[in-house]
């Protein structure tokens, strides 16, 4: 069987991964001149873990990230949450906190030990497809047609434009930052604590990656700014702002096309669920063409992709909604966690299902 696979960040590498461990060495291609040094995604939740453990990778994953076990939850000045799970979960059930190229570094290392690379510099200019074959045409002028050809190329998706597949949905108007950072021997690597803050309900957080590195996210366009505490910062590595894209592709195949990742949905990045989707999309289309079940590939994920979507944007409504009966549905709600201690398991499962 004869694939290739466009894109080699953590979508397209998991799907590599799990075609190699059931002996399909695909082509893998990605038109950048190496790995990113970028840390986009930074939450792995635990089906994400299972889905990369051949080869070590999960192991390799669950050994160097962070536990997010502790969880604050603030408006203002005051605590809407502050529950510490440490006790009370196993620690396979935490979700990890870990810089994307950290992640795709131990994918790419398992991958080796199955014989397959990435192919840098090497970018898909056409693509055409029948029921049958899809036919590539490569910038070096290189044409080869394959069985089939995974798009994990990015919100942007070049495969997927050049198929005409539509990406419906909409852009957030408010712009959104990001900081990573690197902190004092203070810093809690376990804690994660997130702030509403004044009348518009803008967010930022703080999330643990490294023993002393965090990231910082807000829906402003600066997130140390917006971060209403001293983190005990001591480096900024990297700061930017983006636009959040809720969008969704109509159908993730085409002939012998398949689209996985933000190529075929992207949201907010509330709920830190981006790339584990992806990552699910990629287990999903490689079993899906390994056991002949790809007619019910794009109807399936489209759904689980839909029901994200959604989850993920009503939660941003709500977290930054001015409503005082939001605000009070909130604090009754994380109240009612911080009380029960019935419900301290079932939140961070849930938080992992997101």
């Amino acid at each position: 069987m004869k694939i290739l696979i466009v894109g080699a960040g953590p979508v397209g590498l998991a799907t590599a991964l799990e075609l190699a461990h059931h002996g399909v060495k695909a082509e893998l291609i990605e038109k950048r001149s190496g790995p990113s040094e970028f840390s986009r995604a930074v939450g792995i939740i635990p089906l994400t873990r299972y889905n990369l453990r051949h080869e070590g990778v999960g192991e390799a994953i669950f050994n160097e990230a962070m536990r997010w076990t502790h969880f604050q939850i603030y408006r203002g000045e005051k605590t809407l949450l502050d529950l510490d799970l440490r006790d009370k979960i196993k620690p396979e059930e935490a979700v990890l906190g870990l810089p994307q190229d950290r992640t795709e570094t131990l994918i790419r290392e398992g991958l080796a030990r199955l014989g397959v690379t990435t192919h840098y510099n090497t970018e898909a200019t056409n693509i055409t497809t029948t029921d049958e074959q899809a036919t590539v045409t490569f910038a070096d002028g290189r044409v080869e047609s394959y069985d089939w050809v995974l798009a994990c190329d990015g919100k942007h998706s070049s495969m997927r434009e050049q198929l005409g597949i539509a990406y419906p949905g909409y852009d957030i108007p408010e712009q959104w930052s990001i900081a990573d950072i690197d902190m004092d021997d203070s810093f809690d690597c376990s804690r994660i604590r997130f702030w509403i803050q004044g009348e518009h309900g803008h967010m930022a957080t703080c999330l643990p990656i490294e023993k002393y590195r965090a990231r910082a996210l807000s829906s402003t366009p600066d997130a140390l700014a917006t971060i209403p505490v001293d983190l005990g910062v001591k480096r900024v590595r990297r700061q930017g702002t983006f636009t959040i894209s809720v969008r969704q592709a109509e159908t993730y195949r085409q002939g012998r096309v398949l689209l996985a990742g933000d190529a075929a949905h992207c949201h907010s990045p509330i709920g830190g669920r981006g790339m584990n989707l992806g990552i699910d999309d990629a287990i999903a289309a490689a079993h899906a063409i390994l056991q002949d079940t790809v007619e019910y590939y794009s109807a399936e994920r489209h759904a689980v992709g839909a029901k994200i979507l959604k989850t993920t944007e009503s939660l941003r409504k709500k977290l930054s909604s001015e409503k005082l009966t939001d605000k009070a549905f909130l604090s009754l709600a994380l109240g009612a966690v911080q009380n029960i201690e019935a419900l301290h398991g079932g939140l961070i499962r849930q938080i992992g299902a997101l």
